[in-house]
């Protein structure tokens, strides 16, 4: 009766371990990092290997504009110093050739720490290709902290491929607190303007009669 009970206990012993790696296998690494503690800055949803593409910053121009959910890692080189709204994030391959690609958090709708370069880094989101002006290039010179040279320096627009990141993880302990998103502003009711609107004069009505006059006390007019 126990050779029974031992060999499905053997059985399951075995199973364990490949259970595990199956399921460590289904997981893109992004959602293997938020399931092990990695802090979550945006939405994040649940990805899976096979159906959500993982890329880096040298692959990610294969989706430009194809609107594929994709999963971008690498490391932080660079982050708006100003309120966290957007990461660079940077990658080197196998033949030590380096990448970068701009990231901004999808509406502003978040923040990440300022204090988090150098940390490696997942983002969830999408890739697009956008002209920024020269005045958006100087802004985001302005917040990466450039010089004043380096900002008057930029003198034409840009096409680039850009990252647009509904969710940021990175990892926990050592980072500060992110700047808090400002609340949304609320619509205030239109008041009507009523400056120039003619006042209406006031109606008499036919049948009535003016109202007496009020009589003048009497004056004494005293004799030449």
């Amino acid at each position: 009766m126990l050779r029974p009970i031992l060999r499905t206990a053997t059985l399951a012993a075995s199973l364990a371990p490949l259970l595990l790696l199956a399921s460590c296998q289904d997981r893109t690494r992004a959602q293997y990092d938020a399931d092990n503690g990695w802090i979550v800055y945006g939405t994040f949803t649940q990805t899976k290997r096979g159906e959500t593409p993982e890329v880096t910053p040298e692959t990610a121009a294969t989706y430009a504009d194809s609107g594929q959910l994709v999963v971008l890692s690498g490391t932080v080189s660079d982050v708006c110093r100003t309120m966290g709204c957007w990461i660079e994030i940077e990658d080197t391959n196998a033949e030590g050739a380096r990448s970068t690609i701009l990231v901004m958090n999808r509406d502003h709708a978040y923040f990440v720490p300022r204090n988090c370069r150098g940390r490696r880094v997942h983002a969830l989101g999408y890739v697009v290709v956008e002209t920024h002006s020269v005045e958006m290039l100087k802004h985001l010179a302005m917040d990466a902290g450039k010089s004043q040279a380096e900002i008057d320096a930029i003198s034409e627009p840009s096409k680039r491929v850009l990252f647009i990141a509904n969710a940021i993880l990175l990892p926990p302990g050592g980072l500060e607190k992110p700047v808090e998103p400002l609340p949304a502003e609320q619509e205030i009711p239109a008041t009507p303007d009523t400056s120039m609107t003619p006042k209406a004069e006031p109606t008499i009505s036919p049948s009535a009669e003016p109202a007496p006059a009020a009589s003048e006390p009497p004056v004494d007019i005293p004799e030449g």
